[in-house]
C-alpha cells in the first residue's frame, strides 16, 4: 500500500516538475524525497511493520502499537445515573464520510433557517423531562452513585416509603381533627379558629423546650432520636384520630397532639443533618440535604394524594353523613402507621455514624479489652506476665478494633442501651456528692492526687467504695463489684485526653469484674495498659474510619474540673 501510494506520488510530482514554472532546485529536492520513500518501503523492518498493522486491524491492538479502530465508553449526558454509551471509532468511518456529498439545505415551512424543527424540539424536551433518568436525577445527588456511600440508595428508598406512609396517616388524622372541631365549636366559627391557633402555639412552645433538653444528643445518637420522633408523630396522629370521641376536650387533646408533632418535626430535621453527613463522599452535604428535601416533598405529595382518596372513600362507608366513620378510619390508619414506623427502623440500619459516643465507644473498647488485656496479662510458666511486641500489639489492634459499619449493625436504638460492662460508669458527676462521705472523701482525695497513676494525666478517676466492701462476692474465688467507676476531665483536656480517660475507666471496669482485684491495683494496672496501648489504639481507630475528633463522651464542658493545688495538712 505504501509502495503504491509512493509511486502515485512520484508520478504527480513528475508532472508538476515538467511544468515550466518549476525550478531546478525544487525538482532535485522532490526526486530525493521520492527515492528515500522507495528505499524505506523496500526495507525488511517496514514490511514487518506493515504486516503487524494489517494483523491488528482485525484484533484489539495493544496500547503501545498503532491501531485503526478503538472503542470509547462515556456516561450519557443529562443523567447522573450509571448509564453508559459506547462509540466505536475507525479509519473507515472517516474515509466513508469523506466520500459522502453534502445535500443542499432547503428548509420546509415548519423548519427554522438553521434546520431545526420546533415540533421535534418540543417532543425532545417532553421525552427528556419524562424520562426515568431525568426524573431520578432530580431527586439524587450529583455524581450518584460515586458521590455518596453505598448505603445511600437503600436508605433513600426506605425513607421515601416512610414519608409516603406518614403523609397518609397525617391526612386521615387531620380529617378526624377537623370533624371534632366542628362538633365542639360548630356554631361559633371564631372559637374554632381560636382553638386552632392556641393549639399551634402550645405545640411550638413544647418543641422549643424539647430541643433545649436534648441538645447535642441529636448528633451523638441520631438513629435513636429519629426513631423516637417517628413514634411520637404516630402517637400524636392517634390522638387526633380519637379526638371526635371527646369533642369538648378539643383544645387539650389537640394541644398535646401538636406538642408531640412539633417535637417529632424538630427531632427529624435535626437528626437528618447528621445522617446526611455520613453519606457525603465529596464534601457535598448541601447537595444531599437539598435532594433529601426534594424526596420528602415528592413523597409528601404522593402520600397526601393517597390519603385524600382513602379519606374520601371512608366518608362514604357510613350511611349517616353527619357521623365520622371512625372505625373504618382507624382500620385504614393502623397499617400505614405501622409501616411508617417499620420503614423508619429499616432505613436507620443503613446509617453508619463514625463519631464516638458512650455506647459506640464502649462497644469498641470492650472488644479490645476482651481480646487484648485479659488474654495478654496471663501468667506464664515462670510466673511472669506475658508481654507483646509493638508489631504484635498493632496486629492485634487491627484485628480487634471493629469498623464503624460493624458497630452500626449492632447498635441498639429502639430499646434502652445496656452496657457490655457489668461495672457501671459515671462521667463527670457533681463532685460534692463524694466530699463528705467518710471513706468516700479519702477515695476522692486519692483520685484528685492521681496516686494510683504512673504519670500525670488530664483526667481524674476513682472507684466508688461499694466495690471494695466485703460481702459482694459471687462465684468461686472472684469478687463481683456492684460499684461504679467515676471519671472527671480537666478543663484543659483535649479529644485525645477524653479517649485516654474513657479507655482507662473501661480497662479498670474490665479488671474489676473479671479478676476481682483491689480497686487500687486495678486502677494502676489499667493505667499501665493505657500507656502501652492507647497511642496505637487511637491510630488504628483513625485508620478504621472512626472520627476521634467528634466526641460525645461528656455532657459538654460545664461539669469539668480544674485542680490547682492540693496541700497536705
Amino acid at each position: 500500500m505504501l509502495r503504491h501510494s509512493t509511486r502515485l506520488q512520484s508520478q504527480s510530482i513528475w508532472r508538476a516538475a515538467s511544468s515550466p514554472s518549476c525550478g531546478h532546485h525544487q525538482i532535485r529536492r522532490v526526486v530525493l524525497n521520492v527515492r528515500n520513500a522507495l528505499e524505506l518501503c523496500e526495507s525488511p523492518s517496514t514490511r514487518t511493520h506493515l504486516h503487524q498493522q494489517r494483523h491488528f486491524s482485525t484484533n484489539n491492538p495493544p496500547s503501545s502499537s498503532p491501531r485503526s479502530s478503538f472503542t470509547v465508553r462515556q456516561r450519557k449526558n443529562n443523567t447522573w445515573l450509571p448509564q453508559w454509551q459506547t462509540l466505536i471509532l475507525s479509519d473507515t468511518d472517516s474515509t466513508n464520510n469523506s466520500k459522502k456529498t453534502e445535500k443542499a439545505f432547503r428548509p420546509t415551512e415548519n423548519q427554522r433557517k438553521d434546520g431545526s424543527d420546533p415540533l421535534q424540539d418540543e417532543v425532545g424536551i417532553a421525552k427528556y423531562l419524562l424520562s426515568p433518568q431525568t426524573t431520578l436525577a432530580v431527586f439524587l445527588p450529583k455524581g450518584f452513585p460515586e458521590s455518596v456511600t453505598p448505603n445511600y440508595w437503600p436508605f433513600a428508598k426506605w425513607q421515601f416509603a416512610h414519608n409516603v406512609a406518614g403523609s397518609v396517616t397525617a391526612v386521615i388524622s387531620t380529617q378526624s381533627l377537623l370533624f371534632a372541631m366542628g362538633l365542639g365549636a360548630g356554631s361559633i366559627p371564631m372559637a374554632a379558629a381560636l382553638n386552632w391557633i392556641i393549639k399551634d402555639g402550645l405545640g411550638q412552645l413544647g418543641g422549643v423546650v424539647y430541643a433545649s433538653f436534648v441538645s447535642d444528643k441529636f448528633d451523638s445518637e441520631p438513629k435513636r432520636f429519629r426513631f423516637q420522633a417517628t413514634v411520637a408523630m404516630q402517637g400524636a396522629n392517634v390522638l387526633e384520630l380519637l379526638t371526635p370521641l371527646w369533642p369538648g376536650s378539643f383544645l387539650v387533646i389537640a394541644s398535646i397532639s401538636n406538642i408531640g408533632k412539633n417535637m417529632a418535626w424538630l427531632a427529624s430535621s435535626a437528626t437528618r443533618a447528621q445522617m446526611n453527613k455520613t453519606f457525603a463522599l465529596r464534601d457535598n452535604l448541601g447537595d444531599i440535604t437539598g435532594k433529601s428535601g426534594s424526596q420528602t416533598t415528592a413523597a409528601g405529595l404522593v402520600g397526601t394524594g393517597l390519603g385524600v382518596v382513602i379519606a374520601a372513600l371512608m366518608s362514604h362507608v357510613s350511611e349517616d353523613p353527619t357521623v365520622l366513620p371512625l372505625i373504618p378510619m382507624c382500620l385504614t390508619f393502623l397499617p400505614f402507621s405501622i409501616f411508617n414506623i417499620y420503614s423508619n427502623y429499616k432505613s436507620s440500619h443503613y446509617v453508619t455514624t463514625p463519631s464516638l459516643n458512650v455506647p459506640r465507644t464502649e462497644t469498641v473498647f470492650h472488644r479490645v479489652l476482651e481480646g487484648l488485656v485479659l488474654e495478654k496479662n496471663v501468667q506464664g510458666g515462670g510466673g511472669e506476665t506475658v508481654k507483646q511486641t509493638v508489631a504484635g500489639l498493632i496486629e492485634a489492634l487491627e484485628r480487634l478494633v471493629p469498623v464503624p459499619m460493624a458497630v452500626a449493625h449492632e447498635e441498639v436504638f429502639v430499646t434502652a442501651y445496656r452496657s457490655p460492662f457489668k461495672v457501671g460508669i459515671e462521667i463527670e458527676p457533681v463532685i460534692g456528692r463524694f466530699a463528705g462521705r467518710g471513706e468516700g472523701a479519702e477515695i476522692l482525695d486519692r483520685a484528685l492526687r492521681q496516686t494510683d497513676f504512673i504519670r500525670e494525666e488530664k483526667y481524674y478517676l476513682m472507684v466508688d467504695d461499694s466495690c471494695s466492701k466485703p460481702g459482694h462476692g459471687h462465684g468461686k474465688g472472684k469478687a463481683h463489684c456492684h460499684g461504679k467507676v467515676v471519671v472527671w476531665f480537666d478543663k484543659q483536656a483535649r479529644g485525645v485526653d477524653l479517649i485516654r480517660g474513657f479507655y482507662h475507666a473501661c480497662a479498670t471496669r474490665a479488671l474489676l469484674e473479671k479478676q476481682g482485684e483491689d480497686w487500687r491495683l486495678a486502677v494502676a494496672a489499667a493505667h499501665a495498659e493505657l500507656i502501652e496501648t492507647a497511642p496505637r489504639l487511637i491510630e488504628v481507630m483513625n485508620q478504621k474510619g472512626w472520627d476521634t475528633e467528634s466526641l460525645f463522651l461528656t455532657d459538654g464542658d460545664r461539669n469539668r474540673i480544674h485542680v490547682e493545688s492540693i496541700e497536705q495538712k
